[in-house]
C-alpha cells in the first residue's frame, strides 16, 4: 500500500522518485548497517539496565536512578524541534547527520572518562559528572533524529515497514553479541572496572557509524520550504499543527504510551533485588530486550505495511499492560525475562510507529518539521515518566509503580482504539497539496 507522502511525490516529482529508487538498495543496506553498528554501542549504555545499575552503585535514591531514562528521553526528544530547524529549508540531510553523529561520540567519550575516574572522586561528584556527560550524549542523539528520519523517508520510498524491521532486526542481532560481552565484563570484573571496560568498548565501536554515514547516497529534494528565522519557525508551529487534527490525536495517544514507560528502568533492578540475581543478569536483560526489538521489529513492520501503524501502537499499549501484570504476579525470576521481551516489543513498536505515522500525516516537504514537533511535544511526558516511577518507589513501593503502569496502559489502549483514526483511512489527515518549488511556503 503506497503511503500518502510517496503518492504525492510520484504525482508531482516522478523524476526525483526515479533517481531515489536507483539508490534504494544501497541506502537500504547502509542505513540498516549504521543502525546495527550503533546499537552495539547503545547496548553498552542501556538506559533500562546498564546505566541505572551503574547509578545505583553510587546512590540509594531511586529518583536519581530514574533520572537516567528521564535524561535519555528528554535529550532524545526535546531537542528534535531544533534538529528539525537545522534541516529546515535544506535540500540535503547527509552532512547534517554526519556532523551531529561525530559530536554524539564526544558524549560517549566523556561517559567513559567519568567511569574511569569513579573511584578517585566522591560519589556525588561522580554522579554530577556522569549526568552532565550523559546529557550531552542524549541531546546529540536527539538532534540527529529529524534529519535522519527525514533522510529515511526520502531514501526509502517503499516497503518502509520491511526496512524498519530489517534495521531493528540487524540491530537486535548485533545487540545480542554486545549483551553477551556486557554480561561477561559485568560478572568478571568488580565495580567500577566492569563499567569502565563496557564504556570504552562502546566508545570504540561507535566510531564505525560516521564512516557508514559518509557513504550514504542522497538525492537532493525537489521541494524545500524557504529557510526561516528561528522565531518565525517556532511561531508557525501552532497554525500548522491545527491543520492536522489527526496529528494532535496521535500526540495524545503517543504521550500516554510514553507515560507507561515509567517502569522500564526498574524491572531489572527489582528482579535483582527480589531474587538476588548477579549483576551479569543485566546483560541477559539487555540481550532479551534487543532480541525482542529484532524479532518483533519484523512483525510490527509487516503489520504496519499491511494494516497501518495504529495497530502497532495498540500493540505497544498491550505490551505495557502485560509488563505490569507480570511484575506484580511473577513468583520466579525467569518470568522477568518475559518482561524484558515485552520492553523490547514496546520499543520496536514505538520506533516503527513514531516516524511512519508522521510520514503519513505530514506534507512530504515538512516531515522534518513535523517529526521535530511531535518528538518535542511528547518529550516532557517521556522525561517525567521515569522520574515519577522513581518517586513512586522511593515514597511507596515497586508494586505501587507497577500498578500505575497497568492503569496507564489500559487508558492508552482505550484512547488509541476509540480516538485515533488510522491515517491511511482518514480523509482529513492531510489537506490538499499543491506543487511547491524551492522557496515555497
Amino acid at each position: 500500500m503506497a503511503t500518502n507522502d510517496i503518492e504525492y511525490l510520484a504525482k508531482h516529482h516522478p523524476v526525483y522518485l526515479e533517481r531515489v529508487n536507483r539508490n534504494y538498495w544501497i541506502n537500504f543496506i547502509l542505513l540498516s548497517c549504521d543502525s546495527a553498528i550503533f546499537t552495539f554501542s547503545l547496548a553498552m549504555l542501556s538506559q533500562d539496565t546498564i546505566l541505572p545499575f551503574f547509578v545505583s552503585q553510587l546512590t540509594q535514591s531511586k529518583t536519581l536512578v530514574g533520572l537516567v531514562p528521564a535524561l535519555f528521553f528528554l535529550g532524545f526528544y526535546l531537542p528534535q524541534l531544533l534538529g528539525a530547524y537545522l534541516a529546515n529549508g535544506r535540500a540535503t540531510r547527509k552532512w547534517i547527520i554526519f556532523g551531529i553523529a561525530v559530536a554524539e561520540r564526544v558524549g560517549i567519550l566523556f561517559i567513559a572518562l567519568v567511569a574511569q575516574f569513579a573511584l578517585q572522586l566522591p560519589p556525588p561528584q561522580t554522579l554530577i559528572l556522569f549526568f552532565t556527560a550523559y546529557t550531552l550524549f542524549a541531546i546529540t542523539n536527539g538532534l540527529i533524529g529529524p534529519a535522519y528520519a527525514d533522510y529515511i523517508s526520502k531514501a526509502i520510498p517503499r516497503r518502509r515497514g520491511l526496512f524498519y524491521g530489517v534495521m531493528y532486526g540487524l540491530g537486535g542481532l548485533i545487540g545480542f553479541g554486545s549483551s553477551w560481552v556486557a554480561r561477561y565484563f559485568l560478572d568478571r570484573y568488580a565495580f567500577p572496572a566492569n563499567f569502565q571496560t563496557l564504556f570504552w568498548v562502546g566508545f570504540a565501536a561507535s566510531f564505525i557509524s560516521p564512516f557508514i554515514i559518509a557513504a550514504f547516497r542522497e538525492t537532493p529534494l525537489p521541494e524545500t520550504s524557504a529557510p526561516q528565522p528561528l522565531r518565525a519557525f517556532l511561531a508557525s508551529i501552532p497554525g500548522q499543527v491545527r491543520q492536522y487534527p489527526q496529528f494532535l490525536r496521535y500526540l495524545a495517544a503517543r504521550a500516554l504510551v510514553g507515560l507507561g514507560l515509567m517502569g522500564n528502568a526498574f524491572y531489572a533492578l527489582y528482579a535483582i533485588q527480589k531474587f538476588e540475581l548477579s549483576s551479569g543478569s543485566l546483560g541477559i536483560f539487555t540481550m532479551i530486550i534487543l532480541l525482542a526489538q529484532s524479532a518483533l521489529g519484523f512483525v510490527w513492520g509487516w503489520l504496519g505495511d499491511r494494516f497501518g501503524y495504529k495497530m502497532v501502537l495498540t500493540a505497544a499499549a498491550v505490551c505495557l499492560g502485560l509488563e505490569a501484570v507480570l511484575a506484580l504476579t511473577a513468583p520466579i525470576a525467569e518470568l522477568y525475562f518475559i518482561i524484558a521481551f515485552l520492553i523490547g516489543g514496546v520499543y520496536a513498536a514505538t520506533n516503527i510507529c513514531d516516524p511512519n505515522i508522521v510520514f503519513e500525516i505530514a506534507p512530504p516537504h515538512e516531515t522534518s518539521r513535523f517529526i521535530g514537533i511531535a518528538n518535542t511535544l511528547i518529550a516532557p511526558v517521556l522525561g517525567l515518566a521515569p522520574l515519577l516511577g522513581g518517586a513512586l518507589v522511593d515514597l511507596g513501593s515497586y508494586p505501587a509503580l507497577f500498578t500505575a503502569v497497568l492503569v496507564i496502559s489500559v487508558l492508552a489502549w482505550v484512547v488509541i482504539r476509540r480516538w485515533l483514526v488510522e491515517p491511511r483511512r482518514s480523509l482529513n489527515s492531510r489537506p490538499p497539496q499543491a506543487p511547491l518549488g524551492r522557496g515555497g511556503l
